[in-house]
C-alpha cells in the first residue's frame, strides 16, 4: 500500500505530456516493487510544473534570471541543457528546502527532478541503497529506480562498485569544487579503490553550545567566584566542562521560574561518550619529528585510535585513559538534564531539555546545534526563558565552540599506556597544553550517483544539480 500511495503522489507530479502508456508502465513497475521487502514513500513534490515547453537557450534575459540565482555562475551556461530529462533522487531525511531548489533548477535547465524519501528514514537507507544499486559483486542485482542518492558514507561499502565514480567530475569542476578543502576523514570515507564514489556535503562532529546570558551574567559570575575562588569561564577541556557543570548544577535559576537548574545538557549515546574519549586516547595519527617551531607529524602511521590495539586487536579499555573518560562522562551526565528526565521515566534528550531554559549549555552535532541555538530554531530557548538583559549590544545569547580537549592523555610509548599530563612528545599537537582530537561522529551527508543502471543524460542532470 505504501508504494501505491507513493505512485499516486508521483503521478500527480508528472508532466502533462506523460502518456497513458507510460503511466501504465510505471504502474507495472510499482506493482512489482511491492513484492520486495523494502518500500519507498514518495516525498513532497513541487506543485509548479518544472519542465517548461519551448525552453529557449538564446533568451538571455530569461536564462540569466533563471540560472543566475544567489550569485552563482555554475548554471549560467546550462540554460535548457536538460530539457525533457527525468531523474529520480532518493533521500533519507525530509527537508522542505529541497522543493524550491528543485523548482529553481528545473526552470533553469528544463530537468524534471523527482524526490522521494525512503520509508524508515535513516535506519532503512542502507538497505534501500543495496536494493536499488545492487551488491558490489553481483551486477544482476539492483532495481535501478533511482539516478542519485543522498547518503551517509558508512552505507557505501556494500554498494560502491555500483556507484558512479566522481573523480573525473571533480577534476573537471575544480573551479567549483575544492576537494582538498574537505577534511581528510570525509574524503577517505567516500573513496574506494582510488575512486571517489560520493561528494561529501557535510561532516557530523560534536561541538559545545554555551549560553552567553549564563556565562556573562554578573550575578552568576560573582556567586561562582565567591563559592569556588575561580572565574566562571567557557570550558576548554573536558575536565573543565565537567567541573563547571557540577558547580552550576542546582545553584542557579537560568529560566526565571524559581527552580534551580542544571549544568550542560545532552542526549546520552555512544558517539557522545567517544567524544570524551577521543582527546584522551588520540594524540597524533603519524609519527612526529621535533622542529624549531614544535612538532611536524608526517611520518608513519602510529595506529592510535580509541577502539582496538592494532597489533593484537585487544580492546583499548584496560587503561587509565579509558577509565578517566568514563569518569568524566559519568560526572557530566549526573549534573545534566538526565538527573530529572531519567528519574521521571522519560528519555534524557537535549531536544526536549534545552527549550526549557534549564541548561547552561549543550553538546550536540551541527545540524541539531543550529536548531538549538538560533532564534526561532526548532529546539531553541524562547526569550522569556533566557536572561538576554545581561547581554551587551550586539551580543547573542547562544554561542558555539569546538568540543573541549583534554590536559590528560595516555602515553602510548609506555607499558600499560599510563595517563599523563599533555606535554612534549606524547602530546605533540597540543594547543596551550590541551590535546584536541576532532571526532568524526557520523558519516555526514554526501551525494552519490547510480553508476550501474542510470542513463547518462539523467546522471549529468543530477550532477549539475548537486
Amino acid at each position: 500500500m505504501s508504494m501505491l500511495r507513493g505512485l499516486t503522489t508521483m503521478a500527480s507530479c508528472r508532466r502533462s505530456l506523460t502518456t497513458s502508456l507510460f503511466a501504465l508502465i510505471i504502474f507495472a513497475v510499482a506493482h512489482l516493487a511491492t513484492t520486495s521487502a523494502q518500500t519507498f514513500s514518495q516525498g513532497e513534490c513541487a506543485d509548479q510544473k518544472i519542465v517548461v515547453e519551448g525552453c529557449n537557450a538564446t533568451d538571455v534575459v530569461t536564462c540569466t534570471a533563471n540560472c543566475g540565482l544567489y550569485g552563482t555562475t555554475y548554471l549560467l551556461d546550462k540554460c535548457c541543457k536538460h530539457t525533457g530529462i527525468n531523474a529520480n533522487i532518493l533521500a533519507f531525511e525530509e527537508s522542505a528546502t529541497w522543493i524550491p531548489r528543485i523548482e529553481e533548477y528545473g526552470r533553469c535547465t528544463g530537468a524534471n527532478i523527482r524526490l522521494q524519501y525512503v520509508d524508515g528514514g535513516e535506519d532503512e537507507m542502507g538497505s534501500a541503497l543495496i536494493q536499488d544499486v545492487g551488491e558490489n559483486d553481483d551486477e544482476t542485482t539492483g532495481q535501478g529506480i533511482y539516478d542519485a542518492y543522498i547518503v551517509q558514507a558508512p552505507w557505501l561499502p556494500p554498494v560502491y562498485k555500483g556507484l558512479k565514480s566522481l573523480s573525473t567530475y571533480i577534476k573537471d569542476n575544480n573551479d567549483y569544487i575544492d576537494f582538498m578543502d574537505i577534511n581528510q576523514a570525509s574524503r577517505s570515507a567516500v573513496s574506494f579503490e582510488g575512486e571517489v564514489r560520493a561528494l561529501p556535503l557535510d561532516t557530523d562532529y560534536i561541538s559545545l553550545g554555551w549560553r552567553q546570558d549564563v556565562f556573562g551574567n554578573p550575578d552568576i559570575k560573582e556567586a561562582y567566584k565567591s563559592s569556588w575562588g575561580e572565574e566562571l569561564k567557557v570550558p576548554d577541556t573536558i575536565e573543565e566542562m565537567v567541573v563547571i557543570g557540577e558547580r552550576l548544577n542546582g545553584r542557579h535559576d537560568f529560566n526565571n521560574d524559581g527552580e534551580m537548574d542544571w549544568g550542560f545538557c545532552l542526549t546520552p549515546q555512544t558517539n557522545y561518550f567517544q567524544a570524551f574519549l577521543a582527546p584522551v586516547l588520540q594524540t597524533h595519527l603519524h609519527e612526529c619529528e621535533k622542529t624549531e617551531d614544535g612538532y611536524k607529524c608526517l611520518g608513519a602511521d602510529t595506529g592510535q585510535n580509541m577502539f582496538f590495539d592494532v597489533n593484537n586487536f585487544e580492546p583499548l579499555i584496560h587503561n587509565d585513559g579509558y577509565r578517566h573518560a568514563v569518569e568524566m562522562y559519568t560526572r557530566f551526565i549526573m549534573a545534566s538534564n538526565c538527573q530529572v528526565q531519567t528519574a521521571a521515566g522519560v528519555k534524557c534528550d537535549r531536544k526536549t531539555a534545552f527549550p526549557t531554559g534549564r541548561c547552561a549549555g549543550v553538546i550536540s552535532m551541527p545540524g541539531t546545534m543550529t536548531n538549538l541555538l538560533r532564534e526561532n530554531g526548532k529546539y531553541t530557548i524562547p526569550p522569556e526563558k533566557r536572561m538576554d538583559y545581561v547581554l551587551e549590544p550586539g551580543e547573542y545569547w547562544g554561542r558555539r565552540k569546538v568540543f573541549p580537549g583534554s590536559r590528560k592523555v595516555i602515553n602510548w610509548n609506555k607499558e600499560g599506556r599510563p595517563l599523563e599530563d599533555c606535554q612534549g612528545s606524547i602530546c605533540p599537537l597540543a594547543k596551550d597544553g590541551i590535546n584536541y582530537a576532532p571526532f568524526f561522529a557520523e558519516g555526514g551527508e554526501s551525494y552519490a550517483l547510480n553508476g550501474r543502471q542510470s542513463k547518462p543524460a539523467a546522471t549529468d542532470a543530477m550532477w549539475d544539480m548537486f
